[in-house]
């Protein structure tokens, strides 16, 4: 028999006689001696511990595939009762398999939810609240680790820079597929990491390419991540023409298809029937259900409610609905219990084998969801949910309740009719609240300071004291109503789609009008900032940033906006206090570590930059722009043979990164090697078109090999891509001089450089090529004063 007959009948074992592989040990542990129900009035606690299976079981060598699919609804799933996108793929599955209808998310976020997927933990158990500023917490073993050791083969392909495994996410994971390009994200305070994504067909792509390099010998676990209907709504052909003007529903179709990919995968390969496949969405999308464009804000079933498909190998579970309230936590014991692996303790969540399998079991369990972002961005009250099989309570100064088996949509506050429900679920929800919030790690990893240090950081501006928003902040009282601020909320999300297309103008009266309104917004700060930094006014922008860390002194892109601030004023001793206050607080951070380097450069003190950059790699920040960097460091400190080998690694497998190549070249023709210094300055221009530092040197080579006409095009492109590139307005006017050009334009690119480089940072270049140009043409008066200050600037220089 094959492994997959011997697996599928596993799985019948379980499916079909589940008295005797699983049911006995939740029938011991749910049900009194005698076989009668639990009563009513006997409801389990809020929290309780997986059970672990029962000694001496066997692990199933089962194949684990979980696909979670970002941002999307489970309204808008045919299989969910759309008529609105067509879904085949997803539905497939869900006909296969068991579709549980009231599932939900812990968070309506990224990477909080799939931590609590994959740890089996809530968020304040695992400690990680939003996308940015946290680390998933090695003291949490996550699914892959517990797959891992179990004998899993272990890959995890996600799509989306949240993800990354510098937070913690990839632990655990033999392959993880997360390299994603960064350069077009900016500094840490115009960032939105949100923004970095690859198109799922990437993804599909690298996942099946891992399945087939895998060990053969193992089972697999692989976890599939797609991104697709995040916003911006940008759906490939044909979906974009069959769902004219429905954007989000093209991304929908879309996602559905590339999951149609994968599964033809699998079915090539012969892996669909022996693993175990479950689809879920980490959360929804608002649509402007109330009110919500997004996501993130609110904890409505727009957002929070998720889809949740189990296929087993076997058939037996084929068309089965499950309507009992599950949540994220549920997955990690549920698949280690179907693999007859140990369940840790401590995870918040209940294995669903039962409810798979079909039995007829009382699942009296309330789940838990929240969004502390109004609390954590704008410092109004946080959202908590506490969610049955029929009621959810929305913990809020005006407190909501809805009745969501007849109100899908929230439509019907019943907080004022039924106040004796709202009673008992608000004090079930904080008796859950003091046993998964007593577990928090959210404090334990934030390193201590003496005065001396906090009283420096104070006086620069990046710690007020220990005031500010904190998720320990957990009472309600005093703060508005997410749902009061809800203007202010879009305001600041239009103002932030506005900064991300470049358009300050509009952006920034947006944000006086919520500080008008509401001084004490964090975020409305922290964008003027942002904005001020963009427009070269430093001092405003420090005084923004100053402020939003009176309101959170540990939010990380004002902290790195102020130092960046103090870096644009040359303040480098202070920028540099806040560059490590972020590595303080984070351990580590890549653009933090780059940023060091670079004022290190810039003060010369190479060593010191060098030092920063290994100790970075050290700590698993290494990439292609940290190699490159550290190559030029080793330059600047006389070492270009080890430069030489660093250029070379940073050059990147899809060779899409243009500075290893001109720092190549530059290396190359410093050797005489013109040959090679040509290839790679070339290949710099290929990646970067309008690299006008690369245009010029290039020029340098041909206009040196005789070819004069090649050069003139190169520093006139060098020009075009920089109007304020000094040294090519210098030699294409040399250039014109000595060729015969124009020779009124050969003044104009003479003079305008001068003038673009009042400091004479290019030394005394511009003024002899003037008083070169000035002799030519009559003028010698002129001319010797022009050499005169070239002469000038020349011994000011010695």
């Amino acid at each position: 028999m094959t492994s997959g007959g011997r697996n599928r009948r596993r799985w019948a074992v379980i499916g079909v006689v589940a008295a005797v592989a699983i049911a006995i040990a939740y029938f011991v542990l749910r049900f009194p001696p005698g076989g009668g129900s639990v009563a009513p009035d006997a409801r389990e606690a809020p929290v309780a511990p997986a059970a672990s299976p029962a000694p001496g079981r066997t692990p199933i060598a089962l194949n684990v595939i979980l696909i979670t699919l970002d941002t999307l609804r489970a309204d808008r799933l045919s299989c969910y009762g759309s008529r609105l996108v067509d879904t085949p793929n997803i539905d497939a599955f869900a006909a296969e398999g068991v579709r549980f209808t009231n599932a939900a998310s812990t968070v309506p976020l990224t990477f909080p939810a799939h931590s609590s997927i994959m740890t089996g933990l809530y968020p304040p158990g695992h400690g990680v609240r939003e996308n940015v500023g946290y680390v998933l917490d090695e003291r949490f073993p996550t699914l892959a680790e517990l797959l891992g050791k179990g004998g899993w083969a272990t890959g995890g392909f996600v799509s989306a820079f949240v993800l990354d495994h510098r937070w913690g996410i990839g632990r655990g994971f033999d392959h993880y597929f997360d390299d994603f390009d960064l350069r077009g994200m900016g500094t840490a305070s115009t960032a939105n990491i949100g923004s970095v994504q690859r198109d799922g067909a990437e993804t599909v792509q690298a996942a099946v390419s891992w399945l087939d390099d895998r060990p053969a010998d193992r089972p697999f676990f692989i976890w599939l991540h797609l991104y697709d209907p995040h916003e911006p709504y940008t759906p490939k052909e044909p979906f974009k023409s069959r769902y004219p003007g429905r954007l989000y529903d093209g991304e929908v179709a879309y996602t559905d298809s590339l999951v149609g990919d994968f599964r033809h995968a699998l079915d090539e390969r012969g892996l669909l029937d022996d693993s175990l496949v479950i689809i879920t969405t980490d959360h929804g999308e608002g649509l402007d259900d109330h009110g919500e464009t997004f996501h993130g804000f609110f904890v409505y079933d727009s957002t929070i409610h998720v889809a949740l498909i189990v296929r087993p190998p076997a058939g037996d579970s084929a068309g089965r609905v499950v309507d009992r309230a599950v949540s994220h936590v549920d997955l990690l014991p549920t698949i280690l219990d179907l693999v007859s692996l140990p369940v840790p303790e401590n995870v918040h969540g209940r294995s669903l084998a039962p409810l798979i399998a079909g039995q007829d079991v009382t699942w009296d369990r309330p789940v838990y969801s929240e969004s502390l972002y109004p609390m954590l961005h704008y410092g109004w009250a946080p959202l908590r949910a506490l969610r049955t099989d029929r009621f959810k309570l929305i913990d809020v100064p005006r407190q909501e309740l809805y009745d969501i088996s007849q109100d899908p949509g929230e439509n019907r506050n019943l907080d004022a009719v039924e106040p004796d429900r709202a009673r008992t679920m608000k004090a079930e929800l904080g008796e859950l609240r003091r046993q998964i919030e007593g577990e928090s790690v959210a404090d334990e990893s934030r390193p201590e300071m003496d005065e001396r240090t906090l009283a420096q950081l104070q006086a620069l501006g990046y710690v007020a004291g220990q005031g500010g928003v904190s998720v320990e902040d957990e009472d309600a009282q005093g703060r508005a109503d997410p749902k009061d601020r809800l203007q202010l909320h879009q305001k600041i999300m239009a103002a932030q789609s506005m900064i991300g297309h470049h358009d300050t103008d509009d952006a920034r009266p947006l944000l006086e009008q919520v500080l008008a309104e509401d001084e004490a917004v964090l975020d409305a700060h922290q964008m003027l900032g942002q904005i001020a930094a963009e427009e070269h006014r430093p001092d405003d922008a420090i005084r923004h940033f100053q402020r939003a860390l009176e309101l959170n002194p540990e939010h990380e892109r004002s902290l790195f906006g102020l130092a960046a601030a103090h870096a644009d004023l040359k303040r480098y001793d202070d920028a540099l206090v806040g560059f490590h206050r972020i590595l303080e607080l984070k351990g580590s951070d890549a653009r933090a570590s780059l940023a060091i380097a670079n004022i290190c450069v810039e003060l010369k003190r190479f060593d010191d930059a060098a030092a920063v950059l290994e100790q970075a790699s050290a700590k698993g920040e290494s990439s292609a722009y940290f190699t490159n960097k550290l190559g030029e460091v080793r330059v600047e400190q006389g070492r270009s043979d080890e430069a030489l080998p660093l250029f070379e690694r940073a050059i990147t497998p899809e060779d899409d990164f243009a500075l290893p190549h001109f720092n190549l070249g530059v290396l190359y023709e410093k050797r005489g090697d013109d040959r090679a210094a040509i290839e790679h300055y070339e290949r710099a221009l290929r990646i970067e078109p309008r690299f006008s530092r690369a245009q010029f040197n290039l020029g340098k080579l041909y206009a040196a090999a005789g070819d004069v006409d090649r050069a003139c095009r190169l520093w006139e492109g060098s020009i075009e891509s920089n109007p304020d590139f000094v040294q090519g307005r210098y030699y294409l006017a040399k250039l014109l001089m000595d060729t015969g050009g124009d020779l009124g334009r050969a003044e104009e690119l003479v003079r305008k450089g001068i003038e673009l480089d009042p400091d004479h940072a290019e030394g005394p270049l511009g003024y002899y090529v003037l008083a070169d140009l000035l002799n030519r043409t009559g003028r010698a008066a002129e001319a010797r004063e022009a050499a005169a200050n070239g002469r000038e600037i020349q011994a000011a220089m010695k």
